[in-house]
C-alpha cells in the first residue's frame, strides 16, 4: 500500500520536505550565548532548533526503512498477482510484514515527537520575526508544503506555492533582521 502525499510520511518519503537543514535556526546560532538567551523569542528559536534536528533524524529513518517498505511492496504486489495466493492472514505472518510492521512503528514514534515538538512551537507565541519564522517553518511541515530551495514552482499545486512564498518571505525578513 502507498502513502497517500497528504500525509506527511508520505510527503517525507517523497523527498521533498528537509529542504534546508536549520535555516530557521540561524538567528540562534547568530547570537552570542548572552543575547541569544535574552532574546525575546529564544525559547521559540529553541524549539525551532530542536525541530529542525529532529526533522533531520526523522528523514533518515524513513530513509533508513524505505528498503523494507519497497521489499513489502513487492510482496503484496506478488501476493496480489499470484491466482493462488494464500489468505492474507498467513502473508501477514511472515517476517517481511513484521519487519514493516517495525519500520513503521520506528517512524510512528518519530511522527509522535514531531507532534509533540510542533504543538509546543504553535502554542507559544512569536514575539518577533526569528519567531515567526520557527512557526512559519512549522507551518510548511504541518501543511506538507515543500521547502527545497530548488523547487521549481511551477512543479507544486498553487495553494502550495503560495504559502511556500510567504513562509520564504517572513524567513528571508527574519534573516535580514539578525543581520544574517
Amino acid at each position: 500500500m502507498r502513502e497517500h502525499l497528504t500525509s506527511r510520511r508520505g510527503f517525507l518519503q517523497a523527498g521533498a520536505a528537509l529542504g534546508t537543514v536549520a535555516a530557521l535556526a540561524v538567528p540562534v546560532a547568530v547570537l552570542p550565548k548572552a543575547e541569544a538567551a535574552e532574546h525575546p523569542d529564544a525559547e521559540l528559536l529553541l524549539l525551532g532548533a530542536e525541530f529542525e534536528r529532529n526533522l533531520v533524524l526523522l528523514k533518515a529513518e524513513m530513509e533508513r526503512n524505505a528498503p523494507v517498505r519497497e521489499r513489502y511492496d513487492r510482496a503484496v504486489e506478488r501476493w496480489k498477482g499470484d491466482p493462488n495466493r494464500e489468505p492474507f492472514d498467513n502473508f501477514v505472518k511472515r517476517r517481511v510484514v513484521v519487519e514493516r510492521d517495525d519500520a513503521i512503528d520506528r517512524e510512528d514514534d518519530f511522527f509522535n515527537a514531531m507532534d509533540a515538538l510542533t504543538e509546543r512551537i504553535r502554542a507559544k507565541p512569536a514575539t518577533g520575526l526569528a519567531g515567526l519564522a520557527v512557526k512559519a517553518r512549522v507551518a510548511a511541515y504541518d501543511s506538507c508544503t515543500p521547502w527545497k530551495p530548488d523547487s521549481h514552482p511551477d512543479l507544486q499545486e498553487w495553494d502550495k506555492q503560495c504559502l511556500l512564498s510567504f513562509f520564504r518571505e517572513v524567513e528571508r525578513m527574519a534573516k535580514e533582521a539578525a543581520h544574517v
